[in-house]
């Protein structure tokens, strides 16, 4: 996926926003998703889907680093947060199940 993410302030939290344009073999579309982030404490935040429930929990190591789960019966996905710096950060994805079984690898820039 190419594309933008936004971060926008709101009450207890972040509201997170991606879109762009996914290609996933032959097949391209117009993709999107939002996330709210509330941050509870120094190196911990929540990520909840636009609709509340909980996504996951992350606790970022001292060297910028925290793992992530979310159980999406049937399917696992692990997750990985990378803080390289103030303008840039990375999140992998490692979905493993029945119905998927694939690898999602981004990099976040500051424009």
């Amino acid at each position: 996926m190419a594309g933008k993410a936004r971060f926008t302030p709101e009450a207890g939290g972040i509201r997170f926003s991606e879109s762009g344009i996914l290609t996933l073999g032959a097949v391209v579309m117009n993709a999107a998703r939002d996330y709210r982030f509330e941050i509870v404490g120094p190196d911990r935040f929540l990520v909840f889907f636009d609709d509340g429930r909980l996504f996951h929990d992350a606790q970022l190591s001292d060297d910028g680093a925290a793992c992530v789960t979310h159980d999406c019966a049937p399917d696992l996905y692990r997750g990985r947060y990378r803080m390289d710096g103030p303008d840039r950060w990375r999140l992998s994805w490692r979905v493993t199940g029945p119905r998927k079984d694939l690898v999602i690898a981004t990099v976040f820039s500051r424009a």
